[in-house]
């Protein structure tokens, strides 16, 4: 059988079509993970005949992405920050929206040469080592209750040759030796047990302890607030990614545990994504 590249690409588009609002994007991705190649090649060679092997890897993994497995899932890789990160089942999947707290951090301590950071629920360590890499003075702590999770992140980290990062498994701060940081981040579980989406898209396939945060989905960004205060220095950052509804919740769970200063940030749908605020001690 004679298949070219650019009518694998038609084939797949089409195929994708009904279930995938970017199906040609994800026939590409999908073709280039097959020929180990970039997409300039593919519009380089549109005539290029794929062989057997190919055609058949190609469309399986096309099927699978019909019933929807996520893109991400199918190459076992997703970019993040300009930077190609290692993803499995174990790992959600790192999204565009979550580098709005990457450059939060960057940008308001843009002047610190040093800093005590804390990344709670790394996941794949996409947010963690995208700030070492920037950053590589700084001292980071990364963790996350899955094993399976660290591992991933760990790898990613020695890819990148990230060499500031100490990776510990723990349930949220349960693990932590009691010491004190500059800045606590997380992308916590924030979405609702009965939410809609849960069953719509690529979170399908995403681990449920991961996306799911009790019957309102505040449950781990109140009790990571909380527990927050006993690990900040005074004047300390704390700043969690939460859901486009959830602004108000997180503003005043913040401001009961006397965090000051609050600052909330949008996506790039224009959607508030991000909330950060400064813990006093001495008040």
């Amino acid at each position: 059988m004679m298949l070219s590249i650019a009518q694998a690409l038609k084939d797949a588009s089409k195929a994708l079509a009904e279930t995938s609002y970017s199906a040609r994007l994800d026939a590409e991705v999908l073709l280039c993970h097959v020929l180990n190649c970039s997409a300039t090649h593919l519009i380089a060679w549109p005539e290029k005949n794929l062989n057997e092997k190919q055609i058949q890897t190609f469309r399986q993994l096309v099927e699978q992405r019909q019933a929807g497995t996520p893109v991400a899932y199918l190459t076992g890789r997703k970019e993040f920050w300009s930077m190609d990160f290692k993803v499995t089942t174990a790992t959600l999947i790192p999204r565009p929206d979550t580098e709005i707290l990457v450059e939060f951090v960057l940008n308001q301590f843009s002047d610190r040469k040093k800093l005590n950071l804390l990344d709670l629920g790394t996941g794949s360590g996409a947010i963690a080592i995208a700030i070492a890499s920037e950053k590589p003075d700084w001292v980071i702590t990364a963790t996350d209750i899955s094993c399976e999770a660290l591992t991933v992140a760990r790898e990613n980290a020695r890819t990148h040759q990230i060499t500031n990062i100490k990776f510990a498994e723990s349930n949220w701060f349960e693990q932590i030796n009691k010491q004190y940081f500059d800045l606590i981040i997380s992308n916590p579980p924030y979405i609702a047990a009965q939410d809609e989406h849960l069953s719509q898209g690529d979170v399908r396939f995403e681990p449920v302890s991961a996306l799911i945060s009790g019957e309102t989905g505040m449950d781990d960004i109140e009790s990571i607030t909380s527990k927050s205060i006993e690990y900040l220095n005074p004047g300390g950052w704390l700043a969690v990614e939460h859901g486009y509804n959830q602004q108000r919740q997180v503003d005043a769970c913040l401001r009961h545990y006397h965090f000051q200063e609050i600052i909330q940030l949008e996506d790039l749908s224009g959607q508030p994504r991000v909330t950060a605020g400064i813990y006093n001690k001495l008040l």
